[in-house]
């Protein structure tokens, strides 16, 4: 076991309580953290108040990557780790408070390798927080399900990465307020595209068959009944759309990404406008 505050390694004793921290010291920095910051503030150190180790984390990580975050409880992770259900209650607690660690850890992490500069502009500080943003999802599908509630982990990460789009809004010489309305505009636009990706783990998973074979399937029958005819958009008799998904093989992109990455320039620069008069102009114009 590791101390919850400073991560040392200490022995436990044979007998009584398992310890959390290694002295009274790490004990009192601890406390008045939670007092000041409030319950999850352990969260900050990879470690939660009980004492649950980064391994336990990872592999809750790893669990809802590869099946979904519906497929994580204490039981399931229980029996992945090979330990005992008590250990994980006794550890974690509650299955709310694993999933508050395990956003703190893929959200944190996704913030450190795309650090910010005093020097970037706010469209391309914007930009860059909302690709870093997607990448996370892409990375980790069973987010969005857990960040698309009105009650999401408000663990530290979530708050600072939150911040770092309402500043940049601000930047742009927005008040709070606005800057706020703006940041939750953006965060529905990745969110709701995201929601494809964890749409898409859940269906492939239940279906045994990939969205490339389930989307070309539907073209072979939608020629058989002329709807690639009525409806042009499908792509002239399913060639675009079989071009598309060539496109994306050779990329590496999906179509997720495609529809993404067209949609967040215009989207930016709807919310980067500062003066609402030209953004009513504009509305009366196109209404």
């Amino acid at each position: 076991m590791v101390c919850a505050e400073c991560g040392t390694d200490m022995a436990q004793a044979r007998t009584g309580r398992p310890r959390t921290y290694c002295s009274r010291s790490c004990q009192g920095r601890a406390y008045r953290r939670r007092r000041d910051e409030g319950r999850l503030a352990a969260v900050r150190r990879g470690t939660s108040a009980a004492g649950a180790s980064q391994s336990t984390v990872d592999a809750a990580i790893g669990l809802a990557d590869a099946q979904g975050i519906r497929a994580l409880s204490l039981r399931s992770l229980a029996h992945a780790r090979g330990v005992a259900l008590a250990v994980l209650q006794r550890d974690l607690g509650s299955r709310d408070r694993l999933v508050a660690l395990m956003v703190q850890r893929v959200v944190g992490a996704a913030a450190t390798a795309r650090p910010l500069t005093d020097e970037e502009a706010p469209l391309g500080a914007l930009t860059r927080l909302a690709e870093a943003e997607w990448q996370t999802y892409r990375a980790h599908p069973w987010l969005v399900e857990v960040m698309t509630t009105t009650r999401p982990p408000l663990v530290p990460a979530v708050l600072e990465a939150a911040q770092a789009v309402i500043e940049a809004f601000m930047d742009l010489g927005l008040d709070p307020e606005e800057a706020f309305d703006r940041y939750l505009a953006l965060s529905a636009f990745i969110q709701g595209m995201a929601t494809l990706l964890g749409a898409e783990q859940q269906e492939g998973a239940r279906t045994g068959t990939s969205y490339r074979g389930w989307w070309l399937h539907q073209l072979g029958v939608l020629e058989r009944t002329g709807a690639t005819v009525r409806h042009p958009w499908l792509g002239a008799r399913g060639e675009v759309g079989r071009s598309a998904f060539a496109g994306a093989r050779s990329t590496g992109t999906s179509a997720a990404d495609s529809a993404f990455r067209a949609g967040l320039p215009r989207i930016l620069h709807g919310l980067t406008v500062v003066d609402p008069r030209s953004v009513s102009a504009a509305y009366s114009e196109s209404s």
